[in-house]
C-alpha cells in the first residue's frame, strides 16, 4: 500500500494514523535512505501513543524506550550496528517480548524478525516529497486504509 507525504507535517500525521492502529506486539520496521523521514515518522507514532513532546533520535544511544500503558515503546536505530549480534546487548530480546517495537535501519537483522512485522519504506520523490510503501498483513493494511478514508 502506498501513501504520498508532501512534507514533514504529513509524515507526522501519517505516524499518527499508524499509532491509531498499533497494538502491543507490533514490530514496525522503518526503511529508507538517510533523510527520507524515518525518525520523523517514528516521532509521529511515539508522540501519538505517549503524548510526549520529547521524542529523540536513538542514533547514538541505539535505543530509547518510552512508557506506554504498562510496558514500553522500544525505538531502535541500527544504522551504526556493524554486527547483528550487537542487538542482543541493547535490550532487543526484551523488546520483542513486550510493548511496541520501532526499528530504523532493520535490514541487518531482518531475517531474525517474525513474518508478522510491518515494513514501512520511505522514498524521496520529486519536489522533496516522500512516498511510503507499507508491507504488512492484509488485516493490518485493511485497518490502515480505513484510517485514510
Amino acid at each position: 500500500m502506498e501513501f504520498f507525504l508532501k512534507n514533514e507535517t504529513e509524515t507526522i500525521k501519517f505516524g499518527k494514523k499508524i499509532a491509531a492502529i498499533s497494538s502491543l506486539g507490533d514490530i514496525l520496521c522503518l526503511k529508507g535512505k538517510l533523510g527520507t523521514g524515518k525518525t520523523t515518522l517514528a516521532k509521529g507514532i511515539i508522540q501519538n501513543l505517549t503524548n510526549s513532546d520529547k521524542v529523540l533520535s536513538p542514533t547514538y544511544p541505539l535505543m530509547i524506550n518510552y512508557n506506554y500503558k504498562n510496558t514500553y515503546i522500544w525505538h531502535f536505530d541500527f544504522y551504526r550496528i556493524k554486527n547483528k549480534h550487537e542487538i542482543w546487548d541493547i535490550g532487543f530480546e526484551e523488546a520483542l517480548n513486550e510493548g511496541i517495537t520501532i526499528i530504523e535501519w532493520p535490514e541487518i537483522i531482518e531475517e531474525t524478525l517474525p513474518k508478522t512485522k510491518i515494513s514501512i519504506s520511505l522514498f524521496e520523490t520529486e519536489n522533496n516529497e516522500r512516498k511510503a510503501i507499507v508491507l504488512a498483513s492484509n488485516h493490518y493494511l485493511d485497518r490502515l486504509s480505513g484510517k485514510f478514508i
